[in-house]
């Protein structure tokens, strides 16, 4: 297994405890935090509920097409190097394990809706009260204090509200009545919101270094999704409503050449408008005699006449496979790369080369291969030292060994369900 390396880890000595979901539609946010600190060598201690555990535990696909709650990719991905237990976070008792936990943790990660938490003792107000020293994560759909704390959200509410489903083909809609909005694939806004508040996280643990204090962090599935189209703010802010980008803004009208290309064997994301690119462009083209027309020959006259530069281009493209046009690209320095399906993403051999895969063995799921590193530290690399752990695999370890719950009360709280 990776966790072998001699190599110092960068998170070393840090304390998480990360909360389940206990919503009906629960976000992955915190999971997807948690993840961030364990691969690089935080203790995260995992709580999930008795029995059914995390809700990503259901979500496959799973090890032989078979559902089982130990060998879901998602599950596999999201919970390395995490230590995990279970408590019933509806009992008192179970809820004093988890003070036992936050007495000497540094951060908690909680996924729940202010009114949840309120009911259950768990609102960050009154953990910082208790835990002065603690950093409280709240990572919900709107934010904890804010006037749209009692909503109900999620990945699909956070994307259209933020303005990015409405973005969604950016530059590529003709036909806007019958070209709806898109929502991007799987749940980047539980993705999104567990870095923003893994980053936040971080600045807090900065900040108490220098003055022993904890904080609460409050981080929006909403609000992280809305970082994403600064453009945009900035184009509402200071932009005229007549001004080229403001109007495909308002109408989602394609308005100038699009960033996405048909090519013969799929597509290839391209763009050739600027001087520098433009003559790369024509070059991996041969040159063709359409491209020397005075009209293509500065900045402003192709954006006037985008709609023949797009033509030449996709004339050009359906003669083309996609790695070819990427290979070509590259040589010249133009902007691109191909839209790859999951299979030609796992087999890219830039991706074999920099060893961005991981593979570790699991001992229910058996070899695990999942992406890697987001980046490569030198002197405190990120590794997988255990794989998602088994739903209660660190019971015993963690309230009996190190909160001293005396066995005969363990065994009574794990056979009424608590634990």
């Amino acid at each position: 297994m990776e966790g072998q390396s001699g190599k110092p880890q960068a998170l070393k000595g840090i304390s998480i405890v990360e909360l389940p979901c206990l919503d009906r539609m629960p976000t992955l946010s915190a999971a997807m935090a948690a993840k961030a600190f364990a691969d690089l060598g935080a203790e995260v201690i995992k709580v999930e509920p008795p029995k059914v555990g995390a809700s990503e535990r259901h979500e496959g696909p799973f090890k032989a097409e078979i559902p089982d709650p130990e060998t879901g990719g998602l599950h596999l991905y999201l919970n390395t190097n995490k230590l995990g237990v279970t408590l019933d976070l509806e009992s008192e008792k179970a809820r004093g394990l988890l003070s036992g936990l936050l007495a000497s943790a540094d951060i908690l990660l909680n996924p729940n809706v202010p009114a949840l938490n309120e009911r259950l003792g768990l609102d960050w107000r009154r953990l910082i009260a208790r835990f002065p020293k603690l950093i409280v994560v709240s990572l919900t759909s709107f934010g904890s204090d804010s006037p749209y704390r009692d909503v109900r959200g999620g990945d699909l509410i956070a994307t259209h509200m933020s303005g990015v489903g409405y973005e969604t083909p950016i530059n590529q809609v003709t036909d806007p009545p019958n070209e709806p909005p898109l929502k991007p694939a799987g749940r980047q806004a539980d993705y999104l919101a567990g870095f923003t508040a893994a980053a936040a996280a971080m600045c807090a643990l900065f900040h108490r270094k220098r003055t022993g204090a904890g904080q609460h962090v409050d981080a929006s599935l909403w609000l992280s999704m809305v970082s994403m189209i600064r453009p945009s703010i900035g184009v509402y802010s200071h932009d005229t409503p007549e001004a080229p980008y403001g109007v495909r803004i308002r109408t989602r009208d394609k308005i100038g050449v699009p960033w996405v290309y048909p090519c013969q064997d799929g597509w290839v994301s391209f763009s050739p408008l600027t001087d520098r690119f433009w003559r790369g462009t024509k070059t991996i083209m041969g040159n063709p005699e359409w491209a020397e027309n005075e009209l293509f020959a500065t900045l402003t006259s192709r954006a006037t006449n985008h709609d023949a530069v797009e033509a030449g281009l996709v004339d050009w493209l359906s003669t083309q496979k996609k790695q070819e046009v990427f290979l070509k690209a590259q040589a010249e320095h133009v902007p691109c790369f191909p839209v790859n399906t999951p299979r030609e993403v796992a087999e890219n051999p830039h991706y074999k080369a920099r060893g961005f895969f991981a593979e570790h063995e699991h001992p229910v799921a058996g070899t695990v291969r999942m992406p890697g590193a987001p980046c490569q530290f030198s002197r405190t690399p990120w590794r997988i030292v255990r794989g998602a752990p088994r739903l209660g695999e660190h019971n015993r370890r963690i309230f009996v060994e190190r909160l001293g719950l005396a066995e005969s009360e363990f065994e009574t709280l794990c056979r009424d369900g608590v634990i």
